[in-house]
């Protein structure tokens, strides 16, 4: 029951943020920086709540808290720039083939190839190519700059999974089975945070106050979800791997698609349909 409700909220959080993001690039031009670094301001405050007041730093998650803060903030400004100026189902289903870079971390560090894997990996190949085709006459959504975008968000994503799954086998123990996971998490987001607000102080701070102004209620609903998504992540770290990394993307990629076709009326190809499908098929089968 637990389990359930905790993948149900994860799956509904990470397409509340993809929403959020949608939302305010529609509304308001700009702000790339002003607008991650008060979502992770927002994501932070979760850790900072649920971590009771109880902390146990140790200096030598430093570094993985470093790179963790660097994949986060390059997923985090990657996806919010590649939903600001490419179709939102497709963006967000990119996103979740990260997934295949924790995976290959797994192989490189012992994990055995199920033929599964392979399997995972043929689809999400025939999907990238299936989604990437437009009927011409259309106007085109798949761009190079979005493609830019994607991709950052992609590898920044995918990182941060393959930093977070490095920092857990080397400090989670029978000992400390917490293995420092809410402090890790506070100063990855602390250092992300900080480094986009200098750069939002530089790049963005001709009217940065509206823009902190207005679009206030978009960035902390998804500063909320997305900090709250990874503390349900951490917390369903006791199931298996290959039961919670599978619903939570597939689930974000339906849910999300649902949004982009209906509310945002996303027209996507019959072509980029059975490869959005095919692409939530191949994340089960690389989690199997």
């Amino acid at each position: 029951m637990e389990m359930a409700a905790l993948l149900t909220a994860s799956v509904i959080g990470c397409t509340i943020q993809q929403i959020a993001k949608k939302a305010y690039n529609k509304k308001i031009a700009g702000g790339t920086f002003t607008f991650t670094a008060m979502s992770i301001l927002f994501a932070l405050v979760i850790f900072i709540i649920s971590a009771g007041g109880k902390f146990n730093f140790n200096l030598e998650i430093l570094p993985f808290a470093l790179g963790f803060a660097l994949s986060y903030g390059a997923a985090s400004i990657g996806s919010f720039l590649a939903i600001g100026t490419g179709p939102l189902s497709i963006t967000s289903m990119i996103v979740q083939y990260s997934l295949i870079i924790p995976t290959i971390y797994g192989l490189c560090t012992g994990d055995e190839a199920s033929p599964f894997l392979y399997v995972g990996l043929g689809l999400l190949f025939i999907s990238l190519f299936l989604v990437n085709i437009e009927k011409k006459g259309e106007e085109k959504k798949i761009t190079l700059k979005w493609g830019i975008f994607a991709l950052l968000a992609f590898f920044g994503n995918g990182l941060c999974s393959t930093v977070q799954k490095a920092q857990q086998d080397v400090f989670v123990t029978e000992q400390n089975p917490d293995g420092y996971k809410s402090e890790f998490m506070i100063i990855a987001l602390i250092v992300s945070l900080v480094s986009i607000a200098i750069a939002a102080l530089i790049f963005e701070k001709k009217g940065l106050g509206a823009k902190i102004k207005t679009g206030a209620h978009w960035y902390i609903i998804c500063g909320l979800a997305n900090g709250l998504v990874n503390l349900f992540v951490i917390m369903l770290a006791k199931y298996e791997a290959s039961i919670v990394f599978p619903v939570i993307s597939a689930g974000g990629i339906v849910a999300t698609a649902l949004v982009g076709i209906f509310i945002y009326k996303e027209k996507l190809s019959v072509m980029q349909i059975i490869g959005m499908v095919l692409g939530t098929s191949s994340i089960v089968f690389l989690n199997l």
